[in-house]
């Protein structure tokens, strides 16, 4: 008796459970007016859905979408906010806003996915009508390139408006933060173009990756969208690595003094302060005319990246050279990088020259004193 009476009330339990369950679900709903549409393959679909709370109280919901098909994108959004989260007063109601990106090459059929909040769950069927081509299309020749974090990636793209109207395209990209990202269309900046129908525009995307990015393959989503319609094309960034060379002194000054006509060596430091080793360091200089400039050595073989060479540069100012300030220009450049420094040389005359010149003037004196004592009593 009592193992019967144990099983009813587990029973009991179980039936009051569900109905707790169902009726905390339903406290909380999902409202559209068309959750079942047909469209074409590369419209952009929005649905205007409702938040619900038919309790008494606040209720705080977790948004989110599933069973999306592969390469669809949606936005969401509360206002002007994307959200993922929404509070409701009790016995209110809270308005969001999916826009649904459809690829432009999609199999005819039907779509069905799922918008979450909670435990309330608003189904949503999208009915491809048609297969084929959107009618516009986005297309490049070449979507791969690579280089080094600090190059400007530049491809070109074209866009096609296969309708019947005029289009207005904006441009747009998913890059992620420190990323930049410019459109050019007829030789200015743009953020949308407009194609007359079945016309053509040539767009260059130029990406730029941050300082100091990792070395990797990046994939970069980049739309062009208009009211009713979307085309997306995928460009792939292969970052080489980060370089970066640094020419300085181990003082950090950038001044001496020279006598002209003799050799002043100056101590410099090479830095490869990029995130890649660098290999084939060559040195050159740029110096007043009839100048010497002597690196010792001519060329790094290998720098790994952090480390720093030490090197020394010889420079003779001419023998005939006058007192003064010069400059000299020392440049670092490897296949991948290049850097350079400029040095404030001031030239001072040796003493051996100044004490000719002294003697010089004492000899020329003392001969027209001669001169004078001799002749000039007559």
């Amino acid at each position: 008796m009592s193992s019967r009476g144990n099983k009813l009330r587990l029973i009991f339990l179980g039936i009051i459970l569900m109905v707790f369950t169902k009726l905390n679900a339903q406290n909380v709903q999902l409202y559209t007016t068309y959750p079942k549409i047909a469209v074409s393959p590369g419209e952009v679909v929005d649905y205007n859905i409702e938040l619900i709370n038919n309790s008494n109280a606040v209720k705080t919901s977790d948004i989110s979408i599933s069973s999306l098909p592969k390469g669809w994108h949606y936005e969401l959004k509360s206002g002007n906010y994307v959200i993922d989260r929404l509070s409701v007063l009790p016995k209110d109601r809270k308005p969001l806003n999916l826009k649904l990106f459809i690829p432009g090459i999609q199999n005819k059929g039907s779509y069905t996915f799922y918008v979450s909040a909670g435990e309330a769950k608003l189904p949503l069927t999208i009915k491809i009508t048609e297969e084929g081509v959107s009618s516009s299309e986005l297309t490049s020749s070449q979507t791969n390139m690579e280089g080094a974090a600090n190059s400007t990636f530049t491809y070109n793209a074209t866009l096609f408006n296969r309708s019947s109207d005029n289009q207005v395209y904006a441009l747009s990209a998913n890059i992620a933060p420190g990323w930049g990202i410019v459109f050019k269309s007829e030789g200015k900046q743009v953020s949308s173009v407009n194609i007359e129908p079945n016309q053509r525009k040539d767009i260059i995307v130029e990406i730029n990756a941050p300082e100091g990015v990792k070395k990797g393959n990046y994939k970069i989503p980049v739309r062009a969208t208009n009211g009713n319609n979307q085309s997306e094309i995928v460009f792939e960034v292969v970052v080489t690595g980060s370089y970066k060379l640094e020419l300085t002194t181990p003082s950090g000054a950038l001044s001496t003094t020279a006598t002209s006509g003799s050799v002043k060596k100056v101590q410099l430091s090479v830095k490869n302060t990029g995130a890649s080793d660098l290999s084939q360091i060559n040195l050159s200089s740029e110096a007043p005319s009839n100048w010497e400039v002597i690196f010792e050595p001519t060329r790094i073989t290998t720098l790994k990246a952090g480390e720093s060479a030490t090197v020394n540069m010889n420079i003779k100012p001419t023998s005939n050279a006058i007192a003064g300030d010069y400059v000299v220009t020392a440049s670092v450049r490897s296949s991948e990088t290049s850097g350079q420094a400029q040095f404030r040389i001031t030239v001072e005359t040796s003493i051996l020259k100044g004490w000719f010149g002294i003697t010089l003037i004492a000899l020329a004196i003392g001969v027209v004193y001669y001169l004078i004592r001799k002749y000039g009593r007559r």
